[in-house]
């Protein structure tokens, strides 16, 4: 059976090492803001295996003067599960959530293998390649809502 549900920042970090950061501890991976009062976490459980993580924080784009600006960190499935439809029903969850609190502009940094599966949702890229260290090339991804 497959759900999504919410999780704690720390119920975030394996997964986080395993399929985004292997070069981190899973010790250093609690991101600034994973537990400000705004900050949600959500995780796609099949039977009661964690294989999905999405988190969302209020957190402004740089360069945009929009106060009710969400972005997306740490989105990530396991190998196993891909294409299957959890990235996009994480996805769905964070959209519905940031809709139900008036949010007005949707944005994350996302690796460029990535780029596809967030157009799906409307998202454009904004500027562009910009490599953060030891992790790969990444965009930026953005969306009015």
């Amino acid at each position: 059976m497959f759900q999504i549900k919410t999780i704690t920042p720390e119920e975030t970090t394996h997964l986080r090492q395993l399929t985004l950061r292997q070069h981190q501890e899973e010790k250093d991976l609690i991101y600034p803001g994973d537990h400000d009062e705004e900050t949600m976490h959500y995780g796609a459980f099949e039977d009661s295996e964690l294989v999905g993580i999405a988190s969302i924080y209020k957190v402004k784009m740089k360069d945009v003067d929009e106060p009710e600006s969400w972005r997306l960190r740490g989105m990530a499935t396991t190998e196993n599960v891909r294409g299957k439809g959890y990235g996009k029903d994480l996805m769905n969850k964070c959209l519905g959530h940031i809709k139900s609190k008036n949010g007005k502009l949707f944005w994350c940094n996302a690796r460029i293998t990535a780029e596809g599966f967030y157009e799906k949702f409307g998202m454009k890229r904004k500027g562009e390649v910009f490599h953060p260290e030891d992790l790969g090339p990444h965009v930026v991804m953005w969306m009015e809502m």
